[in-house]
This record gives structure tokens, sequence and C-alpha cells, in this order.
């Protein structure tokens, strides 16, 4: 990856809906050299995906939570698939340290989050869990 990769990652980490023309305008490149950079950066998944982030506005109605998962086996990519798939998991980072991983969730109301946790807490390898409620952002 070369500094013109770095750079439109860069631009798009900021946004990700950029238009190709902006991005080509910002970079000082063609359209065509953007579009193929991109394509490539997708093909050897240094992009794994397109995604939408909140304004503050919407985020003050979410209900944002981290959950430290604790599972009982080594062998744990099943269960962290099954985590993958519940609805409002958002995000999974492993750790180190007592927990194996902790789990970025957000709903829309506490008994959505509640219901979530208890799907976390389903799955058969999971031993522990520890959730903490966002309160505010620190930028």
């Amino acid at each position: 990856m070369d500094n013109l990769d770095q750079s439109l990652l860069h631009l798009l980490t900021k946004n990700a809906r950029m238009p190709v023309s902006d991005l080509a305008k910002s970079l000082m490149v063609s359209r065509g050299t953007v579009q193929n950079r991109i394509a490539k950066l997708l093909q050897r998944k240094v992009i794994h995906r397109f995604t939408v982030q909140l304004g503050e506005a919407d985020v003050d109605h979410q209900i944002n939570a981290f959950t430290l998962v604790k599972f009982r086996a080594n062998r744990n990519l099943p269960s962290l698939s099954a985590i993958r798939k519940i609805s409002g998991v958002i995000d999974i980072h492993s750790l180190s340290g007592r927990f194996d991983y902790v789990v970025e969730i957000r709903t829309s109301s506490l008994p959505q989050l509640d219901g979530v946790l208890d799907d976390i807490r389903a799955i058969e390898d999971v031993a522990e869990t520890q959730s903490h409620l966002r309160l505010a952002s620190v930028k």
C-alpha cells in the first residue's frame, strides 16, 4: 500500500460516501485511478465495508454498551459467529486479560439491550459477561 492508498483510506474514513470525483480532486488524480484503487483495496480486503456513522443527535437517542465476554473453551469461532449475527451487535474486538472479547452493542431501548445480552449469554460457550453502558464520548 503506497501513499496514495493511505491518503484515499484517510479520506474514506472521514466520509465513506464522498463522491469519487471529489476524492479524485482531493488526491489530484483521475476518477479512474480512484475507482481502480478502491476496487483493489476491496479485493485485497483492506476495505472490509462502507458504513454509516450516526450524527450526534441520532447517537444521543441510541443506547451503546460494551460487553466483555469470556468463553469456556479455546475454540470460540462458532460462538463469535453466533454473536456477530445478533441484531444490535456493532463490532467485536479480541482482548488480552481476564475477558476474551469486547462486544459493542447499539440499541434504541434498554429492553432491546437486555434482549441482546440475553442472546449473548444463551450461547453455549459463553462463560461470563460484564456490560458497561456508554454515557458520553470524550473528544
